[in-house]
Parts: structure tokens; sequence; C-alpha cells
């Protein structure tokens, strides 16, 4: 009982090769699942892509239609409503003027 059997020490090194098999086994596959994952990853990122894109043009084609509208209603301002509030304003004055006249 003075030393202790070869068949103990090949138990104890075969457990600790293991368990370090073990924990390399468990870092490769943590590894192959990260290389999925960034795979599919870059797949949707291609995908968000192309949809922010098309939002973009979206955004911009609204923007040209505001523009349009914009431009239009202020051709409309210039053309039709300033010249009625000009005349507008001729008549208050001259509606003041004859009031003036008529309260004296």
């Amino acid at each position: 009982m003075e030393t202790i059997p070869a068949t103990f020490w090949m138990v104890i090194i075969g457990v600790i090769a293991f368990m370090i098999c073990f924990v390399l086994y468990y870092i490769a596959m943590l590894i192959k699942e990260s290389r999925d994952v960034v795979r599919d990853s870059r797949a949707i990122i291609k995908n968000v892509d192309e949809m922010m894109k098309q939002a973009t043009s979206m955004v911009n084609d609204a923007q040209e239609t505001v523009s349009t509208i914009k431009g239009t209603i202020l051709t409309i301002n210039d053309s039709i409503l300033l010249p009625i509030k000009k005349i507008g304003n001729t008549i208050t004055i001259v509606g003041d003027f004859l009031g003036g006249l008529s309260k004296k």
C-alpha cells in the first residue's frame, strides 16, 4: 500500500483528458454556432438594407409630391388670393371713407 497503483493514475489522467476534450468540444460548438449566426445575420442585414433603400425611395417620392403641391398652393395664393385680398382691402378702405363722410 505504499505506492499508488498505475491504474489509479491512468484513471485520473483519463478523466482530466476527457474534461479537457469536453471543454474543447463545447468551444468548437460555440464557434460553429457563432459562425452560423453571423451568416444568418448577414442575410438579414442585406434584406434590411434593401428595405431601407425602398423606404428612402418612397420618402423621396413623397417629398417630391409635397414640394409640387406646396408650389401649386403658393402659385394659387399668388395668382388668386392676393388679388382678392387687395380688392377686399380696397373695398374696406372705400367703406371706411364713406362711413367717415356720413358721420360728419
